[in-house]
């Protein structure tokens, strides 16, 4: 049993990194296709000039 630890360490290993990467790659894919975070143009709004905000001349 003591031989097969470190293959089953390994794979326990490989297996924890491969769903943490499976689950960026949801969490992604999840907030591009259903909303949330504003790819493009998302910037350029924030830093158009608002009309409720009084300006001195």
């Amino acid at each position: 049993m003591m031989s097969r630890l470190p293959l089953l360490l390994a794979l326990a290993g490989s297996a924890v990194l491969f769903l943490a990467i499976a689950f960026v790659y949801v969490l992604v894919f999840g907030v591009i296709f259903f909303g949330g975070i504003e790819f493009t143009g998302g910037s350029m709004d924030a830093a158009a000039p608002q009309a409720s905000i009084p300006s001195r001349i």
